[in-house]
């Protein structure tokens, strides 16, 4: 059964959750389902109560991660999709380090005011990123990164699949197809393989 919608949760500055999202945008967008584009931050996934993460790129990815969930309560859910694509092609294809620019940059290309671009820096929204962290997490168990998907209404999601090159054409929907079977089934828990090869965006 192929779904009507989909949750992804996405940390803007992780290149494999960038490469597989641009796949399942190309598939929704061929087999018109909807998808839900939710907050996530590798900071909260790999801080402790002994130990905060400090990774710069975290960090960063964190900062962004405010910054849409300041859009999603100011603006609704439409402008979300469009606001992680403005982000992730910058900071992936593009290279980009500039993470303030990026912002700045980002919300322009997608309409919406440059001064929302202070979430940014605004740790009122933490809670609301965790919660949405967390929301991930409660379904997937321990042990996971990005990024997390759940087809419909089921009641797990999977960490992956992880691409180093977005799958096109019709190879890409036989993948999906193949993902939600896979994914479909009750007793199915992992596939996992070392990363060797270079991304490609």
């Amino acid at each position: 059964m192929q779904p009507t919608a989909i949750d992804f949760w996405f940390d803007p500055i992780c290149p494999f959750t960038w490469v597989t999202s641009r796949w399942v945008a190309d598939v929704a967008a061929r087999r018109e389902f909807t998808v839900r584009w939710n907050s996530f931050s590798l900071k909260v996934l790999n801080s402790t109560p002994e130990s905060e993460d400090t990774s710069d790129d975290h960090r960063q990815g964190h900062r962004m991660g405010r910054v849409i969930v300041r859009v999603r309560r100011d603006h609704g859910e439409d402008p979300v999709a469009g606001l992680y694509t403005a982000l992730g092609e910058r900071i992936h294809p593009g290279g980009r380090k500039d993470i303030d620019s990026v912002i700045t940059e980002a919300l322009a290309a997608v309409g919406l005011p440059a001064g929302l671009g202070d979430a940014a820096n605004d740790d009122s929204l933490d809670a609301q990123l965790e919660s949405s962290t967390r929301q991930a997490l409660d379904i997937t168990g321990s042990g996971v990164g990005l990024p997390i998907i759940r087809l419909g209404e089921r009641t797990r999601a999977y960490f992956g699949p992880v691409f180093t090159r977005q799958p096109e054409g019709e190879q890409a929907l036989e993948l999906w197809d193949a993902y939600t079977s896979l994914t479909g089934y009750e007793h199915f828990f992992e596939l996992k393989r070392e990363i060797t090869d270079r991304l490609e965006f």
